[in-house]
């Protein structure tokens, strides 16, 4: 792959780690914030709004199909007037909404902000981050998408026992206006001073790349096939996180689990960072599209070695730390492998269609998991979205012999 540095006054290695460092930071915020706090507060919103906890759920998974009707166009963005700005824009709007949730009563008013959150969401999250990284620092994506990874791996870590922390003490309002102020005091300074970063002191309505990373596949029909393979794979990933997520702790219960299902599910954290850690440290020496088949083959193989196996704690264990191992590193394959092999160029118009349909796939995910749970129980659930996550590894498998042909 050839890189093309422009002119700039910062070496590319200088440059990298602030970069990563205060991506890190923004989307650790943003992620407790505007997704993992929800699941603290939503029986206190249940409460307070009369609405049942169903339709609440069922509004956050409505906000991520919306969020999906938008990350097209948030992505196309990114590449016209620069990621960094458009993150600095989504802070602003992102401590908007959230104020306004924690202001405004009624069901309609709160169910309006909560798909209008998500939807702000795109301009802040996993794929604002990694665009940013794909316009300034391109050749250095692989390690700096690493270290945003690892930072905001423990997102859920800070963000769950610091909304509960606070909830003993403040409303679900209270706590949704603080985290309002995070997003003006943190996250848009860090974004402003990032997309100073992009631009220095040019004022242009579109940021020129400051990196760029040649596509390592030309036109034509090997770019649709791989672009197709890709989008299989990515979206069968989100299906299968977003199903364990939130059905793990009742699926681990129903095959007699229960009173270890917390543990046994707290150990999927730990094994996502190791294997993040270990990402960093073999660095280029390991090609990513290998860790997206890593990926792809360890998250179907934990879910059949729990659904086929003997319900006892070492053999969840062991299952849980292989979808960690795994999962971990989805995010790594999602950030570098489209800017390895279609360039930086529109990559932020790729990387948008990319999280469109895995968004569409993690709001569809509890649903069929439920209704399959339901229907079947829990071991059938298992093998389902084991057979989903299987056929993204199939998707993966074809786009490595493409590859290699290529």
């Amino acid at each position: 792959m050839t890189e093309h540095a422009a002119a700039r006054p910062a070496p590319l290695q200088n440059r990298s780690l602030p970069v990563a460092i205060g991506l890190g930071v923004t989307t650790t915020i943003s992620y407790g914030t505007l997704y993992y706090a929800f699941g603290v507060v939503a029986p206190e919103m249940s409460r307070d709004t009369g609405l049942s906890l169903t339709i609440v759920y069922g509004l956050f998974s409505a906000s991520l199909f919306g969020a999906a009707l938008v990350a097209p166009f948030t992505g196309r963005a990114f590449d016209r007037y620069g990621p960094a700005r458009m993150m600095a824009l989504g802070s602003v709007v992102s401590a908007a909404l959230l104020f306004l949730l924690s202001a405004l009563s009624g069901p309609i008013a709160f169910a309006a902000l909560l798909v209008a959150a998500q939807m702000a969401a795109t301009m802040v999250l996993y794929e604002a981050a990694f665009a940013t990284v794909a316009h300034q620092v391109a050749g250095r994506a692989r390690r700096t998408v690493t270290i945003i990874t690892l930072i905001a791996g423990f997102s859920s870590t800070i963000f769950w026992p610091l909304t509960v922390w606070l909830g003993q003490s403040m409303s679900w309002r209270e706590i949704y206006a603080l985290f309002a102020l995070l997003h003006v005091v943190v996250n848009f300074p860090l974004h402003l001073w990032l997309s100073g970063t992009a631009v220095g002191k040019r004022r242009k309505v579109s940021a020129p790349a400051t990196e760029t990373v040649e596509a390592a596949i030309g036109t034509g029909g090997p770019r649709r096939q791989a672009f197709f393979l890709m989008m299989a794979a990515f979206g069968g990933l989100a299906f299968t996180i977003g199903a364990v997520h939130l059905h793990l702790i009742g699926l681990l219960g129903e095959i007699g689990l229960a009173a270890s299902a917390p543990l046994i599910g707290s150990l999927i954290g730990p094994a996502q960072v190791f294997g993040r850690v270990i990402d960093f440290f073999s660095g280029s020496r390991v090609p990513v599209i290998r860790i997206l088949l890593f990926s792809t083959l360890t998250l179907p193989a934990a879910l059949v070695l729990l659904a086929a196996g003997p319900a006892v704690l070492p053999v969840a264990a062991a299952a849980a730390i292989v979808f960690g191992l795994g999962q971990g590193v989805t995010f790594i394959a999602r950030g570098v492998l489209p800017l390895e092999l279609f360039g930086s160029k529109g990559y932020g118009a790729l990387i948008g269609k990319f999280n469109a349909i895995s968004l569409v796939a993690m709001a569809t995910a509890p649903v069929v998991a439920a209704a399959v749970r339901e229907a079947y129980g829990a071991r059938a659930t298992m093998l389902v979205v084991a057979a989903v996550s299987a056929a993204a590894a199939l998707s993966a498998l074809r786009l490595n012999s493409l590859l290699k042909r290529l």
